[in-house]
């Protein structure tokens, strides 16, 4: 009988099939893809920056999703993974989101994020996942909204859910972002631009 290396044919075989019982076993045991929920509806416009979830939850551990992008769970109206807010304007403008919210019931929040969460070329549809995660609007009605940011990547998106569609078309949502938000963001100031653009939005939705 032919010997390689001091290993049999015989011996080769078993190996072989061993190696190959282990890697069927690691496909066989690879966790699901994890579905997004309701994202039906959602409008999806988006701008570039030209510089350089109103539901509180008790855990901050982010969710792992396929592909290269984690959701993280909402911490209230503001999510600034980004870091771009001082407490003080994360109070401000969490406070008139919320208020936003008891007087129309219209949904809106805002999420920062950088490359820790997901990259240049996922972001669009970052923003689209997370809004469907967190659930963002009355179901009932889907008056939801989440104005994505990234400085980073030097872009903006805005997801509307389509009960906010009815009344703020694509080319609104696009407009406002151009005159209202990029302004600022252009200076740095991110924070009076997220605080002019959602009054601008808030008045248009009103």
């Amino acid at each position: 009988m032919g010997v390689c290396c001091g290993v049999t044919k015989v011996e080769m075989l078993f190996l072989r099939s061993i190696r190959n019982w282990i890697i069927l076993s690691c496909l066989l045991s690879a966790p699901p893809v994890l579905a997004s929920a309701r994202v039906a509806g959602t409008v999806q416009v988006a701008a570039t920056v030209g510089v350089a979830a109103t539901v509180q939850v008790a855990s901050t551990a982010p969710v792992m999703t396929a592909g290269l992008d984690t959701i993280p769970r909402p911490v209230g109206y503001i999510n600034d993974f980004e870091h771009l807010f001082t407490p003080g304007q994360i109070d401000t403008l969490d406070n008139l989101l919320h208020d936003y919210e008891q007087r129309t019931t219209i949904e809106i929040a805002v999420l920062t994020a950088d490359s820790s969460l997901t990259m240049y070329g996922n972001f669009d549809f970052f923003t689209l996942k997370t809004m469907s995660a967190w659930r963002i609007g009355k179901k009932e009605s889907d008056n939801g909204m989440l104005i994505g940011i990234s400085r980073s990547f030097r872009k903006i998106r805005i997801q509307n859910g389509s009960g906010i569609e009815k009344v703020l078309p694509n080319a609104d949502t696009k407009k406002i972002i151009d005159e209202s938000f990029i302004p600022f963001f252009k200076k740095g100031q991110y924070y009076e631009g997220v605080l002019n653009g959602l009054k601008t939005l808030m008045q248009r939705l009103e």
